[in-house]
Protein backbone atom coordinates (compact mmCIF):
# COMPACT_ATOMS: atom_id res chain seq x y z
CA UNK A 1 0.00 0.00 0.00
CA UNK A 2 1.37 3.38 -0.99
CA UNK A 3 1.22 6.43 1.21
CA UNK A 4 0.62 9.78 -0.34
CA UNK A 5 2.98 12.71 0.40
CA UNK A 6 1.70 15.51 2.56
CA UNK A 7 0.20 18.28 0.55
CA UNK A 8 2.29 21.08 2.30
CA UNK A 9 5.82 19.75 1.65
CA UNK A 10 7.97 21.14 -1.22
CA UNK A 11 11.41 19.95 -2.44
CA UNK A 12 14.61 21.86 -0.93
CA UNK A 13 16.50 24.07 -3.31
CA UNK A 14 20.02 23.01 -4.30
CA UNK A 15 23.18 24.97 -2.68
CA UNK A 16 24.90 27.66 -4.81
CA UNK A 17 28.75 28.46 -5.00
CA UNK A 18 28.25 31.95 -3.40
CA UNK A 19 26.64 30.41 -0.32
CA UNK A 20 29.56 28.07 0.14
CA UNK A 21 32.10 30.95 -0.06
CA UNK A 22 30.29 32.95 2.58
CA UNK A 23 30.43 29.99 4.91
CA UNK A 24 34.21 29.56 4.33
CA UNK A 25 35.05 33.17 5.37
CA UNK A 26 32.93 33.46 8.41
CA UNK A 27 33.75 36.01 11.29
CA UNK A 28 35.67 33.64 13.60
CA UNK A 29 38.12 32.81 10.91
CA UNK A 30 38.70 36.45 10.17
CA UNK A 31 39.40 37.17 13.82
CA UNK A 32 41.82 34.34 13.96
CA UNK A 33 43.68 35.58 10.98
CA UNK A 34 43.93 39.09 12.40
CA UNK A 35 45.07 37.83 15.76
CA UNK A 36 47.68 35.68 14.18
CA UNK A 37 48.95 38.61 12.21
CA UNK A 38 49.23 40.76 15.35
CA UNK A 39 51.02 38.02 17.20
CA UNK A 40 53.39 37.71 14.35
CA UNK A 41 54.05 41.39 14.30
CA UNK A 42 54.54 41.43 18.08
CA UNK A 43 56.89 38.52 17.82
CA UNK A 44 58.85 40.30 15.18
CA UNK A 45 58.93 43.46 17.34
CA UNK A 46 59.93 41.44 20.44
CA UNK A 47 62.75 39.70 18.59
CA UNK A 48 63.86 42.98 17.08
CA UNK A 49 63.84 44.63 20.49
CA UNK A 50 65.79 41.79 22.01
CA UNK A 51 68.38 42.03 19.30
CA UNK A 52 68.42 45.82 19.69
CA UNK A 53 69.14 45.65 23.40
CA UNK A 54 71.74 42.95 23.06
CA UNK A 55 74.41 45.65 22.72
CA UNK A 56 72.49 48.66 23.94
CA UNK A 57 71.54 49.91 27.39
CA UNK A 58 67.95 50.04 28.54
CA UNK A 59 66.13 53.32 28.98
CA UNK A 60 66.56 54.98 32.38
CA UNK A 61 70.08 53.62 32.82
CA UNK A 62 72.78 55.63 34.65
CA UNK A 63 76.42 54.80 35.15
CA UNK A 64 77.85 57.13 37.73
CA UNK A 65 76.91 60.65 36.67
CA UNK A 66 76.29 59.57 33.11
CA UNK A 67 72.90 58.81 31.50
CA UNK A 68 73.66 55.94 29.12
CA UNK A 69 70.09 55.18 28.10
CA UNK A 70 69.88 53.54 24.63
CA UNK A 71 73.63 53.91 24.09
CA UNK A 72 75.74 51.12 22.67
CA UNK A 73 78.58 49.52 24.55
CA UNK A 74 81.16 51.27 22.39
CA UNK A 75 79.48 54.62 22.96
CA UNK A 76 79.44 54.12 26.73
CA UNK A 77 83.04 52.98 26.75
CA UNK A 78 83.99 56.17 24.92
CA UNK A 79 82.03 58.21 27.47
CA UNK A 80 83.91 56.56 30.32
CA UNK A 81 87.27 57.14 28.66
CA UNK A 82 86.48 60.82 28.16
CA UNK A 83 85.17 61.15 31.72
CA UNK A 84 88.33 59.63 33.16
CA UNK A 85 90.57 62.07 31.35
CA UNK A 86 88.62 65.02 32.84
CA UNK A 87 87.87 63.45 36.22
CA UNK A 88 88.59 65.25 39.49
CA UNK A 89 87.25 64.61 42.98
CA UNK A 90 86.82 67.39 45.55
CA UNK A 91 87.21 66.14 49.13
CA UNK A 92 85.76 68.08 52.08
CA UNK A 93 84.50 67.59 55.60
CA UNK A 94 85.74 67.64 59.20
CA UNK A 95 87.68 70.81 58.46
CA UNK A 96 89.71 69.11 55.71
CA UNK A 97 89.72 69.75 51.97
CA UNK A 98 91.72 68.66 48.96
CA UNK A 99 91.21 68.14 45.24
CA UNK A 100 92.56 65.24 43.24
CA UNK A 101 92.70 64.63 39.51
CA UNK A 102 92.52 61.15 38.04
CA UNK A 103 96.26 61.38 37.42
CA UNK A 104 96.98 62.51 41.01
CA UNK A 105 94.92 59.64 42.34
CA UNK A 106 96.35 57.08 39.93
CA UNK A 107 92.82 56.23 38.76
CA UNK A 108 92.33 53.61 36.04
CA UNK A 109 89.66 51.12 35.00
CA UNK A 110 88.78 48.44 32.45
CA UNK A 111 86.07 50.21 30.48
CA UNK A 112 85.29 47.18 28.35
CA UNK A 113 84.78 44.98 31.38
CA UNK A 114 82.65 47.63 33.10
CA UNK A 115 80.35 47.97 30.10
CA UNK A 116 80.08 44.22 29.71
CA UNK A 117 79.17 43.77 33.38
CA UNK A 118 76.63 46.60 33.28
CA UNK A 119 74.96 45.16 30.17
CA UNK A 120 74.95 41.75 31.78
CA UNK A 121 72.70 43.05 34.56
CA UNK A 122 69.76 43.32 32.14
CA UNK A 123 68.16 40.58 30.04
CA UNK A 124 67.54 41.80 26.49
CA UNK A 125 64.88 39.07 26.04
CA UNK A 126 62.93 40.67 28.87
CA UNK A 127 63.17 44.14 27.42
CA UNK A 128 59.44 44.85 27.61
CA UNK A 129 59.76 44.58 31.38
CA UNK A 130 63.25 46.09 31.65
CA UNK A 131 62.28 49.31 29.89
CA UNK A 132 59.79 50.05 32.63
CA UNK A 133 62.45 49.94 35.35
CA UNK A 134 65.23 52.28 36.45
CA UNK A 135 68.76 50.93 36.14
CA UNK A 136 71.59 52.34 38.24
CA UNK A 137 74.79 50.57 37.32
CA UNK A 138 77.04 52.85 39.30
CA UNK A 139 78.24 50.00 41.49
CA UNK A 140 79.64 48.33 38.40
CA UNK A 141 81.83 51.32 37.69
CA UNK A 142 84.97 49.68 39.04
CA UNK A 143 87.49 52.49 38.94
CA UNK A 144 90.63 51.75 40.89
CA UNK A 145 93.56 53.70 42.26
CA UNK A 146 97.08 52.62 42.97
CA UNK A 147 99.60 53.80 45.55
CA UNK A 148 99.36 57.34 44.20
CA UNK A 149 96.07 57.90 46.02
CA UNK A 150 97.34 56.57 49.35
CA UNK A 151 100.50 58.66 49.13
CA UNK A 152 98.68 61.84 48.16
CA UNK A 153 96.10 61.41 50.92
CA UNK A 154 98.66 60.59 53.62
CA UNK A 155 100.75 63.65 52.77
CA UNK A 156 97.72 65.94 52.96
CA UNK A 157 96.37 64.31 56.13
CA UNK A 158 99.74 64.49 57.91
CA UNK A 159 99.91 68.20 57.16
CA UNK A 160 96.35 68.66 58.45
CA UNK A 161 97.00 66.66 61.62
CA UNK A 162 100.01 68.78 62.52
CA UNK A 163 97.60 71.37 63.99
CA UNK A 164 94.67 69.07 64.75
CA UNK A 165 93.64 67.68 68.13
CA UNK A 166 94.43 63.97 68.47
CA UNK A 167 91.93 61.62 70.10
CA UNK A 168 92.23 60.88 73.79
CA UNK A 169 91.60 57.55 75.41
CA UNK A 170 89.30 57.13 78.35
CA UNK A 171 91.38 57.28 81.53
CA UNK A 172 91.05 57.16 85.27
CA UNK A 173 91.43 60.72 86.58
CA UNK A 174 90.59 62.67 89.69
CA UNK A 175 87.28 64.50 89.42
CA UNK A 176 87.39 67.64 91.59
CA UNK A 177 83.61 67.99 91.59
CA UNK A 178 83.14 64.42 92.82
CA UNK A 179 86.28 64.68 94.98
CA UNK A 180 87.16 61.19 93.85
CA UNK A 181 88.70 59.22 91.03
CA UNK A 182 86.36 58.53 88.12
CA UNK A 183 86.53 57.39 84.51
CA UNK A 184 87.09 60.31 82.17
CA UNK A 185 85.42 59.48 78.81
CA UNK A 186 87.32 59.25 75.59
CA UNK A 187 87.26 62.09 73.07
CA UNK A 188 87.57 61.90 69.30
CA UNK A 189 89.36 65.17 68.61
CA UNK A 190 89.85 66.58 65.11
CA UNK A 191 92.77 64.49 63.77
CA UNK A 192 92.00 62.43 60.66
CA UNK A 193 92.68 58.77 59.97
CA UNK A 194 94.58 58.69 56.67
CA UNK A 195 93.34 55.19 55.85
CA UNK A 196 89.72 56.15 56.53
CA UNK A 197 90.09 59.27 54.37
CA UNK A 198 91.63 57.22 51.56
CA UNK A 199 88.76 54.74 51.82
CA UNK A 200 86.14 57.49 51.56
CA UNK A 201 87.90 59.02 48.58
CA UNK A 202 88.36 55.61 47.00
CA UNK A 203 84.63 54.96 47.33
CA UNK A 204 83.87 58.20 45.50
CA UNK A 205 86.44 57.43 42.86
CA UNK A 206 85.04 53.93 42.36
CA UNK A 207 81.83 55.49 41.07
CA UNK A 208 83.60 58.55 39.67
CA UNK A 209 81.69 60.88 41.94
CA UNK A 210 82.88 64.49 41.72
CA UNK A 211 82.82 64.95 45.49
CA UNK A 212 83.73 62.97 48.57
CA UNK A 213 82.27 64.03 51.92
CA UNK A 214 84.18 63.07 55.04
CA UNK A 215 82.07 62.10 58.03
CA UNK A 216 83.05 61.51 61.64
CA UNK A 217 84.06 58.02 60.59
CA UNK A 218 87.16 59.56 59.01
CA UNK A 219 88.46 60.83 62.37
CA UNK A 220 91.09 59.02 64.39
CA UNK A 221 89.33 56.96 67.00
CA UNK A 222 90.37 56.53 70.66
CA UNK A 223 91.87 53.15 71.49
CA UNK A 224 90.35 52.84 74.99
CA UNK A 225 86.62 53.51 75.55
CA UNK A 226 85.02 54.48 78.84
CA UNK A 227 83.18 51.16 78.85
CA UNK A 228 86.42 49.28 79.51
CA UNK A 229 85.71 47.48 82.83
CA UNK A 230 89.36 47.81 83.87
CA UNK A 231 88.95 51.58 84.18
CA UNK A 232 86.09 51.47 86.66
CA UNK A 233 87.91 48.86 88.75
CA UNK A 234 91.02 51.07 88.79
CA UNK A 235 88.99 54.11 89.88
CA UNK A 236 87.45 52.19 92.78
CA UNK A 237 90.86 50.92 93.90
CA UNK A 238 92.41 54.41 93.70
CA UNK A 239 89.64 55.89 95.82
CA UNK A 240 90.71 53.62 98.67
CA UNK A 241 94.01 55.53 98.75
CA UNK A 242 92.60 59.07 98.91
CA UNK A 243 90.52 58.98 102.09
CA UNK A 244 92.83 61.22 104.15
CA UNK A 245 91.61 64.77 104.83
CA UNK A 246 94.04 66.43 107.22
CA UNK A 247 94.62 70.07 108.11
CA UNK A 248 98.31 70.59 108.92
CA UNK A 249 98.56 73.31 111.55
CA UNK A 250 101.26 75.88 112.34
CA UNK A 251 100.64 78.09 115.36
CA UNK A 252 96.92 77.43 115.22
CA UNK A 253 96.69 78.33 111.54
CA UNK A 254 96.26 75.96 108.62
CA UNK A 255 99.59 75.79 106.78
CA UNK A 256 98.55 73.05 104.34
CA UNK A 257 95.84 70.49 103.68
CA UNK A 258 96.31 66.83 102.81
CA UNK A 259 93.00 66.07 101.11
CA UNK A 260 91.81 63.71 98.36
CA UNK A 261 92.64 66.26 95.66
CA UNK A 262 96.25 66.53 96.85
CA UNK A 263 96.73 62.83 97.52
CA UNK A 264 95.42 62.10 94.03
CA UNK A 265 98.54 63.80 92.63
CA UNK A 266 100.63 61.17 94.41
CA UNK A 267 98.72 58.24 92.89
CA UNK A 268 100.20 56.46 89.90
CA UNK A 269 98.92 53.54 87.83
CA UNK A 270 101.01 50.71 86.40
CA UNK A 271 100.42 49.02 83.05
CA UNK A 272 97.66 46.87 84.53
CA UNK A 273 95.99 50.01 85.98
CA UNK A 274 96.81 49.03 89.54
CA UNK A 275 97.07 52.23 91.64
CA UNK A 276 99.81 52.88 94.18
CA UNK A 277 101.19 55.77 96.23
CA UNK A 278 104.13 57.49 94.56
CA UNK A 279 106.42 58.08 97.54
CA UNK A 280 108.84 60.17 95.50
CA UNK A 281 106.04 62.60 94.74
CA UNK A 282 105.06 62.64 98.41
CA UNK A 283 108.64 63.30 99.51
CA UNK A 284 108.98 66.15 97.00
CA UNK A 285 105.78 67.73 98.28
CA UNK A 286 106.85 67.40 101.92
CA UNK A 287 110.16 69.12 101.14
CA UNK A 288 108.33 71.97 99.42
CA UNK A 289 106.05 72.34 102.43
CA UNK A 290 109.04 72.34 104.74
CA UNK A 291 110.63 75.18 102.79
CA UNK A 292 107.35 77.08 102.66
CA UNK A 293 106.72 76.75 106.38
CA UNK A 294 110.24 77.47 107.65
CA UNK A 295 110.63 81.12 108.59
CA UNK A 296 113.98 81.14 110.42
CA UNK A 297 116.27 83.64 108.74
CA UNK A 298 113.78 84.40 105.98
CA UNK A 299 112.79 87.84 104.80
CA UNK A 300 109.60 89.13 106.42
CA UNK A 301 107.67 92.25 105.63
CA UNK A 302 105.34 93.67 108.26
CA UNK A 303 103.60 96.87 109.26
CA UNK A 304 104.53 98.29 112.63
CA UNK A 305 101.61 99.58 114.74
CA UNK A 306 102.58 103.17 113.87
CA UNK A 307 102.11 102.34 110.16
CA UNK A 308 105.73 102.00 109.09
CA UNK A 309 106.30 99.12 106.67
CA UNK A 310 109.47 97.21 107.52
CA UNK A 311 111.36 94.38 105.85
CA UNK A 312 113.77 92.33 107.89
CA UNK A 313 115.76 89.13 107.39
CA UNK A 314 118.10 87.00 109.46
CA UNK A 315 118.16 85.90 113.03
CA UNK A 316 117.50 82.54 114.72
CA UNK A 317 113.87 83.21 115.60
CA UNK A 318 111.04 81.50 113.78
CA UNK A 319 109.47 78.24 112.72
CA UNK A 320 111.64 75.32 111.70
CA UNK A 321 109.86 72.14 110.68
CA UNK A 322 111.12 68.64 111.38
CA UNK A 323 111.21 67.33 107.81
CA UNK A 324 111.55 63.63 108.63
CA UNK A 325 108.79 63.71 111.23
CA UNK A 326 106.55 65.63 108.81
CA UNK A 327 107.07 63.03 106.09
CA UNK A 328 106.20 60.16 108.42
CA UNK A 329 103.16 62.06 109.70
CA UNK A 330 101.77 62.48 106.20
CA UNK A 331 102.59 58.90 105.16
CA UNK A 332 100.76 57.47 108.15
CA UNK A 333 97.86 59.87 107.67
CA UNK A 334 97.40 58.81 104.05
CA UNK A 335 97.73 55.11 104.89
CA UNK A 336 95.19 55.37 107.72
CA UNK A 337 92.84 57.81 106.03
CA UNK A 338 93.27 60.32 108.86
CA UNK A 339 90.68 63.11 109.05
CA UNK A 340 91.08 66.29 111.14
CA UNK A 341 93.63 68.84 112.32
CA UNK A 342 97.23 67.75 112.98
CA UNK A 343 100.16 69.92 114.14
CA UNK A 344 103.20 70.00 111.92
CA UNK A 345 106.18 68.70 113.90
CA UNK A 346 108.72 71.50 114.40
CA UNK A 347 112.25 71.81 115.78
CA UNK A 348 111.58 75.43 116.73
CA UNK A 349 108.36 77.40 116.89
CA UNK A 350 107.33 81.03 116.90
CA UNK A 351 104.60 82.90 118.71
CA UNK A 352 102.44 83.30 115.60
CA UNK A 353 102.24 82.01 112.07
CA UNK A 354 101.06 83.99 109.07
CA UNK A 355 102.77 82.16 106.25
CA UNK A 356 106.11 82.69 104.59
CA UNK A 357 107.25 86.28 104.22
CA UNK A 358 104.89 87.67 106.86
CA UNK A 359 105.16 88.57 110.53
CA UNK A 360 105.57 85.33 112.44
CA UNK A 361 105.52 86.77 115.94
CA UNK A 362 102.69 88.03 118.07
CA UNK A 363 101.75 91.62 118.88
CA UNK A 364 104.11 91.60 121.92
CA UNK A 365 107.68 92.33 120.84
CA UNK A 366 110.59 94.76 121.03
CA UNK A 367 111.31 96.81 117.90
CA UNK A 368 114.85 98.21 117.43
CA UNK A 369 114.84 100.69 114.53
CA UNK A 370 118.48 101.34 113.63
CA UNK A 371 117.60 103.93 111.00
CA UNK A 372 115.70 105.97 113.58
CA UNK A 373 118.03 105.04 116.48
CA UNK A 374 114.93 104.32 118.51
CA UNK A 375 113.64 101.35 120.48
CA UNK A 376 109.95 100.51 121.10
CA UNK A 377 108.13 97.84 123.05
CA UNK A 378 104.58 96.72 122.24
CA UNK A 379 102.39 94.66 124.57
CA UNK A 380 100.05 91.75 123.77
CA UNK A 381 97.49 94.11 122.26
CA UNK A 382 100.02 95.88 120.06
CA UNK A 383 99.97 98.97 122.25
CA UNK A 384 103.18 100.95 122.59
CA UNK A 385 104.05 100.80 126.29
CA UNK A 386 107.70 101.90 126.23
CA UNK A 387 110.12 103.68 123.94
CA UNK A 388 113.51 105.36 124.10
CA UNK A 389 116.29 106.67 121.87
CA UNK A 390 119.43 104.59 121.55
CA UNK A 391 122.95 104.38 120.24
CA UNK A 392 123.68 101.27 118.18
CA UNK A 393 126.92 99.68 117.03
CA UNK A 394 129.63 101.50 115.14
CA UNK A 395 129.09 100.85 111.38
CA UNK A 396 132.67 99.74 110.73
CA UNK A 397 132.02 96.17 109.68
CA UNK A 398 133.27 94.76 112.98
CA UNK A 399 130.88 96.38 115.43
CA UNK A 400 127.64 96.71 113.44
CA UNK A 401 124.53 95.80 115.35
CA UNK A 402 123.17 92.53 113.87
CA UNK A 403 119.78 92.71 112.16
CA UNK A 404 117.11 90.02 112.16
CA UNK A 405 114.48 88.48 114.39
CA UNK A 406 115.67 87.16 117.75
CA UNK A 407 114.54 85.88 121.11
CA UNK A 408 115.58 87.67 124.27
CA UNK A 409 117.92 85.11 125.74
CA UNK A 410 118.01 86.25 129.36
CA UNK A 411 118.04 89.20 131.78
CA UNK A 412 120.78 90.08 134.26
CA UNK A 413 121.18 92.90 136.75
CA UNK A 414 123.92 93.83 137.24
CA UNK A 415 126.36 92.47 134.68
CA UNK A 416 129.86 93.06 133.34
CA UNK A 417 130.29 93.22 129.56
CA UNK A 418 133.63 92.02 128.23
CA UNK A 419 135.02 92.25 124.73
CA UNK A 420 137.82 93.33 122.41
CA UNK A 421 138.43 96.75 120.92
CA UNK A 422 139.49 97.28 117.33
CA UNK A 423 143.10 97.72 118.44
CA UNK A 424 143.00 94.32 120.11
CA UNK A 425 142.80 95.60 123.64
CA UNK A 426 140.29 94.15 126.04
CA UNK A 427 137.52 96.05 127.68
CA UNK A 428 135.12 95.53 130.60
CA UNK A 429 131.98 97.58 131.11
CA UNK A 430 129.76 97.32 134.16
CA UNK A 431 126.04 97.73 133.41
CA UNK A 432 122.98 97.62 135.64
CA UNK A 433 120.53 96.10 133.14
CA UNK A 434 121.69 93.48 130.69
CA UNK A 435 119.18 92.12 128.09
CA UNK A 436 121.04 90.04 125.46
CA UNK A 437 119.38 88.79 122.21
CA UNK A 438 122.44 87.53 120.28
CA UNK A 439 123.93 84.87 122.49
CA UNK A 440 125.30 86.61 125.52
CA UNK A 441 127.27 89.01 123.39
CA UNK A 442 124.88 91.53 121.84
CA UNK A 443 121.97 93.01 123.72
CA UNK A 444 120.15 96.02 125.14
CA UNK A 445 121.69 97.71 128.19
CA UNK A 446 122.14 100.96 130.02
CA UNK A 447 125.11 103.14 129.04
CA UNK A 448 125.82 105.87 131.58
CA UNK A 449 128.93 106.84 129.60
CA UNK A 450 126.79 108.15 126.73
CA UNK A 451 126.04 111.84 127.09
CA UNK A 452 123.17 111.66 124.56
CA UNK A 453 121.19 109.17 122.53
CA UNK A 454 119.58 108.99 119.10
CA UNK A 455 120.29 110.90 115.92
CA UNK A 456 123.54 110.03 114.17
CA UNK A 457 125.73 109.65 117.23
CA UNK A 458 126.47 106.03 116.28
CA UNK A 459 128.21 107.42 113.17
CA UNK A 460 130.13 110.14 115.05
CA UNK A 461 132.47 108.03 117.09
CA UNK A 462 129.89 107.29 119.77
CA UNK A 463 128.80 103.90 118.41
CA UNK A 464 128.97 100.79 120.55
CA UNK A 465 130.70 97.47 120.03
CA UNK A 466 127.39 96.17 118.61
CA UNK A 467 125.05 96.48 121.59
CA UNK A 468 122.08 98.81 121.80
CA UNK A 469 122.88 101.51 124.36
CA UNK A 470 119.99 103.01 126.34
CA UNK A 471 119.62 105.77 128.91
CA UNK A 472 119.89 104.30 132.42
CA UNK A 473 116.31 105.12 133.41
CA UNK A 474 114.88 103.84 130.16
CA UNK A 475 116.90 100.63 130.46
CA UNK A 476 115.56 100.13 133.97
CA UNK A 477 111.96 100.52 132.76
CA UNK A 478 112.47 98.13 129.85
CA UNK A 479 114.16 95.62 132.15
CA UNK A 480 111.00 95.55 134.21
CA UNK A 481 108.81 94.92 131.15
CA UNK A 482 110.68 92.61 128.82
CA UNK A 483 110.88 88.89 129.52
CA UNK A 484 113.17 86.09 128.42
CA UNK A 485 111.69 84.59 125.24
CA UNK A 486 110.19 87.87 124.06
CA UNK A 487 110.76 88.61 120.38
CA UNK A 488 113.31 91.25 119.45
CA UNK A 489 113.24 92.63 115.89
CA UNK A 490 116.29 94.64 114.90
CA UNK A 491 116.17 96.36 111.52
CA UNK A 492 117.03 99.36 109.47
Amino acid sequence: MKHAAPADQTPAPASSPETTARRRFSAPKIIGIVAGSIVGLLLIAYVAGSLYFTDRFMPNTVLGDHDVSLKTSSEVQAILDDALSDYTVAVSGQGFSMKLSAKDAGVSFDGQAIVADALGNTNPWLWPLEITREHDETDILAASSGSSLANAVRTAVDEFNATATPPTDAVVAFDEQKNAFAVRPEATGTALDADAVAKAIGSAIASMQPTAKLTADALQQPAVPATDPKLQAAAEAANQLVKADMQLMMGGDVAAEVNPALVSTWISFDESLTPSLDEEALVAWAKQLEVACDTVGTERTYTRPDGKVITVAGGPYGWLTDGEALLELVKEGVANGTVGAVDIPCKTTGTAYNGAGAQDWSARYCDIDLSEQHVRFYDETGTLIWEAPCVSGTPNGAHNTPTGVFWLNQKASPSVLKGTNLDGSKYESAVRYWMPFVGNVIGLHDADWQAAFGGTLYQQGRGSHGCVNLPVGSAADLFGIIQSGDVVVCHW
